[in-house]
């Protein structure tokens, strides 16, 4: 999934899977040398489908315009947020792919000529797979697991929608305090 989402500007999130001679940790590494672009490396079990990734990097997109974010980096935000959580540690143990991994997502934004940019340095390491951002039963009930959702409250308002409003419950109750002790 590519979407503009201001002028020239793109919000993204690809299944990648990386040839057998590199990892993750390489990858973000490599895409950090791209600048200009907010990119992060996610475990593919913590986007429910194509809803719940746009929705979060909505939220991501216009938290970064504003400059609030919990973490230094803009791309750990986006973690944060599709773990429905500020602990970055937490979220760096469980969704940045292990070594072994060979499968994953790449999510984020950054203008347009960036975006095509990063996609064309990632061929030679790679191949971009999107099948890896479908929806499966398998996600969904990783995510029912790790979230501690029902299973009724799922089958009501779907797990996607459900998470992107918990992102923004944890992350509002942030901003709140922040703007509030800047105002003293």
């Amino acid at each position: 999934m590519i979407k503009s989402i201001e002028d020239d500007f793109l919000i993204f999130c690809l299944g990648f899977r990386v040839k057998e001679e590199y990892n993750s940790v390489y990858i973000q590494r490599l895409l950090e040398d791209v600048g200009d672009i907010v990119v992060q490396i996610l475990d593919k079990h913590f986007v429910a489908d194509l809803d719940h990734a746009y929705l979060i990097l909505l939220q991501s997109f216009e938290a970064f315009k504003r400059g609030l974010y919990v973490a230094k980096k803009p791309s750990l935000d986006i973690m944060l947020r599709f773990l429905c959580t500020k602990k970055i540690d937490k979220a760096l143990k469980n969704a940045f792919p292990k070594d072994d991994v060979k499968e994953f997502l790449l999510v984020g934004f950054g203008s347009r000529e960036k975006v095509e940019l990063m996609m064309k340095i990632l061929e030679g390491y790679g191949i971009f797979d999107e099948k890896l951002l479908e929806f499966s039963h398998e996600k969904l009930d990783f995510l029912i697991k790790y979230h501690g959702l029902s299973r009724n409250e799922v089958d009501n308002y779907g797990v996607g929608k459900i998470l992107c409003d918990k992102s923004a419950a944890v992350f509002s109750k942030f901003y709140k305090i922040k703007s509030s002790a800047s105002t003293r």
